[in-house]
């Protein structure tokens, strides 16, 4: 399951930003290829394809292009998502603060998960966080933004892995789902993959390598047949957390944001899973009421 880049997508990302940096500027297509390094054929089909979609504006009849207004809509979109994020984050501030931990605030685009914000109150060598990482939303990642959604968002996210997962495999995740919604947030365990934190740094500082790809791919594949999202924990035993995250609604009832809890790096007991749990998940209400979000099937 080798997960890379779209050359195209990022072809238009270059064209994109361009015209960003020089938003009174118009450019011809020979003017953008040469300015951003691309065939002018190429450059040609990249225009092509964003003035579809009204994000670049063709100037006829002189062929020169400005961004379009769809870009306005996505600048309009991103400052919403800024904003619910900037008011969150007093709240993971305060939790990381009161639990000793490293908190991060998390979203994802329909396709990746990715860490938007980063409170490190942990100890020195405790697990945490990166802004800028992020991982493919599919099984076991991101269980809280799909533990609620609908069956067939649900279908897809499993789908996503590909023919590996069998039929008990599908059941499994199903059922903790199920758990991630009782409990009010999901719990992923440390004995498996260990190392992921680290190659997803990796990723950060060296995005795009094709060697902390493979290695965050290798440790997807592995970590999808694992228990690392159980179902339960043994009432007696110690265990140590990877992360814990709770799910920030917004007003359609939908999850806009998860607030995770990193670590401790030490094993906790059932009691202390369930304690840390509750306060994670007393934050995220909190941080859903800011938002003037609603829970589902919560009383209008």
């Amino acid at each position: 399951m080798p997960i890379t880049p779209s050359p195209a997508v990022l072809r238009a990302c270059d064209v994109l930003e361009h015209l960003v940096a020089h938003p009174g500027e118009a450019f011809s297509v020979s003017e953008l290829a040469r300015e951003v390094g691309m065939p002018r054929a190429t450059c040609d089909a990249v225009l092509l394809a964003l003035a579809e979609r009204a994000l670049v504006d063709r100037r006829d009849p002189d062929l020169r292009y400005t961004l379009g207004p769809t870009c306005i809509a996505v600048g309009d979109a991103a400052r919403a998502a800024g904003s619910l994020v900037a008011r969150v984050e007093p709240l993971a501030d305060a939790l990381a603060r009161e639990t000793g931990t490293c908190v991060a605030l998390a979203g994802h685009d329909g396709a990746e998960l990715r860490v938007e914000r980063v409170f490190d109150r942990g100890p020195a060598f405790g697990a945490r966080a990166q802004v800028g990482e992020s991982v493919p939303l599919v099984a076991p990642f991101g269980a809280v933004f799909v533990a609620w959604e609908s069956a067939s968002e649900i279908q897809a996210w499993l789908d996503r892995v590909g023919e590996s997962l069998t039929d008990d495999e599908r059941r499994r995740y199903h059922t903790a789902l199920a758990a991630v919604r009782e409990r009010g947030y999901s719990i992923a365990v440390a004995n498996v993959r260990p190392d992921l934190l680290e190659i997803l740094e990796r990723l950060v500082d060296q995005p795009g390598t094709i060697d902390a790809v493979r290695a965050r791919d290798a440790a997807i594949r592995e970590m999808t047949h694992s228990e690392y999202l159980p179902v339960a924990f043994d009432a007696t035993a110690l265990q140590r957390v990877n992360q814990m995250s709770a799910p920030v609604f917004d007003r359609a009832g939908r999850v806009a944001l998860a607030i995770m809890v990193l670590g401790p790096s030490y094993d906790l007991a059932p009691a202390e899973i369930d304690a840390l749990g509750r306060r994670l998940r007393a934050t995220a209400r909190a941080a859903t009421t800011r938002l003037g979000g609603a829970e589902p099937g919560a009383a209008a």
